[in-house]
Parts: structure tokens; C-alpha cells; sequence
């Protein structure tokens, strides 16, 4: 349980994916068909990392193979541990402003739909080489599991939560597009997020405590420091 507790933390913290939430405000902020638009941009970035993750879980060779080491387990819990920390210092001492600090794409207008999809993969493999918590979720599954069924289905669940975010972004702005629409062109404009709300820390406060949990029970037990039954 611990170990699932770590994984899917880990794709808590890879959903928070700046570059995902842009494009999906992006289409948004365009019209036409955007929800579809934002379903096609998502399902391309589902696609694209499922298959990677799948390749570096079964064997990949190269550099991808790196998964099969035990220190990537280690990096990965290393990474819950710290992560962790770090959203639950935020969520008690949020900053007055957080800064997204990245690049908006620049999309044609009337993008069409292999267009959206192309972008999508495009973007997911130039992002790619920054995805730690992904190798190390999939270094925490090799140790969890040699089932390759239920390696694919946690991998799966593991990239649902991936690409939640932009479609409930979309869903939200579908549902108050008059009030939002404004709110979401006055951040594009100025490329900076607004402070985060009482909710979103508590969550936040949440989800770093059992993240960083994870990651020092982990630890505490590698270096024998949790007592042992007699």
C-alpha cells in the first residue's frame, strides 16, 4: 500500500504540469470546438507518456533502461520525500504569488484536430527529459510488481491522473465560461497565476504530508531505523 501511496503521489506532483494547463487555455481562449480540442491535446499527451512508460517498465534499451536500477526506487521515494516537503511548507506558509515561470506555446488559430494531436506529442517528448517523477513512479512499480497486467493498468491509472488537470480546467470553463473567460485572458496575458485559494492549500497541505510520509518511512526502513517487531 505504501508503495502505491508513493506512486500515485508521484503523478500528483506530475500533474502539475504547467505547460499542459497553458495549452489547454490556450484552446480554450480560441472557441470553436476547444473542448474537443482540449479532449484530442490530452488524450495525445496520455498516448504519448503511457507509451514511453510502458517501454521503459518492459525493457527499453539505452538510457530509458536506467528504470530497471534500484537507486531510480530510491530517487523516486528521494523525490516523494522532498516534494512532499516542499508542498507542505507551501500550504503552511504559501508565498504572496506563485509564478508559473513558462513559456506559453504559440498555436496557429484554427488549429485543426491532427494538428492538436501532433502538438501534444510534440510537446510531451520535448518535456520528456524533465520527467523524474515518472522514472521514479516506474522505479517504485518494478519493485512493486512483476505482473505485467497490472504494471500496464496502475501505468494507466498512473497517466489518467496525469492529464486530469487540463480536462477539468476545460470542464470548469465550459460550465462558467462568462465569468471565467476574463479571468483565464487576464492570466494568459500576464503569465502569472493568481494566489491559490484556502482549498487548494489544504489539499496541497495534504497530499505533501503523505508524499513526504512515504518517502521517510521509505528511507527509515532502508537505513533501519523503524524499530522491528521481537
Amino acid at each position: 500500500m505504501s508503495a502505491l501511496l508513493g506512486f500515485y503521489g508521484l503523478s500528483l506532483i506530475d500533474a502539475l504540469n504547467p505547460s499542459a494547463l497553458a495549452v489547454a487555455v490556450i484552446l480554450a481562449l480560441r472557441g470553436g470546438p476547444y473542448r474537443s480540442r482540449v479532449a484530442v491535446y490530452a488524450a495525445a499527451i496520455f498516448a504519448t507518456y503511457l507509451t514511453l512508460g510502458l517501454l521503459i517498465y518492459f525493457g527499453l534499451d539505452g538510457v530509458l533502461r536506467l528504470a530497471d536500477g534500484l537507486w531510480v526506487e530510491r530517487v523516486g521515494n528521494a523525490l516523494a520525500a522532498i516534494g512532499g516537503l516542499a508542498m507542505l511548507i507551501i500550504a503552511l506558509f504559501p508565498p504572496k504569488r506563485f509564478r508559473s515561470g513558462v513559456r506559453l506555446p504559440s498555436l496557429p488559430q484554427n488549429l485543426p484536430m491532427p494538428a492538436v494531436f501532433g502538438t501534444g506529442v510534440a510537446i510531451t517528448l520535448a518535456e520528456f527529459t524533465t520527467a523524474l517523477p515518472y522514472l521514479g513512479a516506474i522505479g517504485i512499480l518494478r519493485g512493486y510488481t512483476a505482473e505485467p497486467l497490472l504494471a500496464v493498468l496502475l501505468l494507466i491509472g498512473y497517466n489518467v491522473v496525469f492529464v486530469l488537470p487540463p480536462l477539468l480546467l476545460v470542464t470548469g470553463f465550459a460550465r462558467f465560461e462568462p465569468r471565467v473567460r476574463p479571468k483565464l485572458q487576464q492570466w494568459l496575458d500576464k503569465r502569472k497565476s493568481k494566489e491559490a485559494d484556502g482549498t487548494w492549500l489544504w489539499i496541497l497541505g495534504i497530499v505533501g504530508f503523505l508524499l513526504a510520509r512515504q518517502g521517510v518511512i521509505y528511507y527509515a526502513g532502508l537505513f533501519g531505523w523503524l524499530p522491528t517487531g521481537g
